[in-house]
């Protein structure tokens, strides 16, 4: 009996480590990238913005995503723009992936500068904060 029962323990994990599942990956490419921000585009169907945390001390990358449909990455864009020349006194408010993203226009010695600012659902007691962002560097994250 007992060489029974190890035959067939032995058996059974053998069977569980023996499984190899190859998983397809979506292709991504960097669509734009400037310092510690860099926008990931994923497949012909959504992209991912990066930037690292200027509020963690060891700087983690924070992100939302968004799906690409009825070209909303050109909309994105263009709201974004769209702040640089309005300076609005409040943040714009965006909702991605369940989390609400905000962004906020200051002026810094006559220059407009863009920040984005979240809370992140895993942690949401801590604002995450993206470095100032310049009308040209916004572009060139957006260089589609």
């Amino acid at each position: 009996m007992k060489k029974f029962l190890l035959a067939t323990a032995l058996l059974f994990s053998i069977a569980s480590y023996s499984q190899i599942e190859f998983i397809e990956t979506t292709k991504t490419e960097i669509v734009g990238k400037v310092e510690y921000v860099y926008l990931e585009k994923v497949g012909d169907e959504a992209y991912n913005f990066y930037y690292k945390n200027i509020n963690d001390p060891i700087h983690e990358y924070v992100h939302f995503s968004f799906k690409n449909l009825d070209n909303d990455a050109q909309k994105l864009h263009q709201i974004i723009m769209k702040g640089f020349d309005e300076k609005p006194r409040d943040p714009y408010k965006i909702k991605a992936n369940g989390d609400v993203i905000w962004l906020k226009y200051t002026k810094e010695d006559g220059i407009v500068l863009l920040q984005i600012q979240q809370y992140v659902s895993r942690d949401p007691d801590v604002m995450t904060v993206s470095k100032l962002l310049t009308y040209d560097e916004v572009n060139r994250l957006f260089s589609f």
